[in-house]
């Protein structure tokens, strides 16, 4: 998952600081800033959830996190949901498809 010290336009790769539009090609980057927020927010609201082990809870939120960005960082949240609630095949299993 980019993070806003690692952020690079998808059009022209330019490294930059998060902004609304590129500083290189002028791309629009809005659209791009609120889903990495929102993977962000996702990923924040099942490690509290977790943390209060409400684990179908968690489970919701990391398979969102999933849909939305299919990335390393989702995948071992999916597969901590599923450890913690004994699905130990489902934890294997995830990254398999990709």
């Amino acid at each position: 998952m980019q993070t806003p010290e690692s952020f690079r336009c998808p059009t022209c790769n330019a490294r930059q600081e998060p902004s609304p539009e590129c500083r290189r090609c002028k791309c629009d980057l809005t659209l791009l800033l609120a889903s990495l927020q929102r993977c962000q927010r996702l990923y924040d609201c099942c490690l509290r959830s977790l943390g209060d082990k409400d684990l179908d809870a968690a489970e919701r939120l990391a398979i969102q996190r999933w849909e939305l960005a299919p990335d390393q960082d989702a995948a071992r949240l999916l597969a901590i949901t599923y450890l913690l609630q004994g699905r130990y095949q489902a934890a294997l299993d995830i990254g398999v498809n990709d």
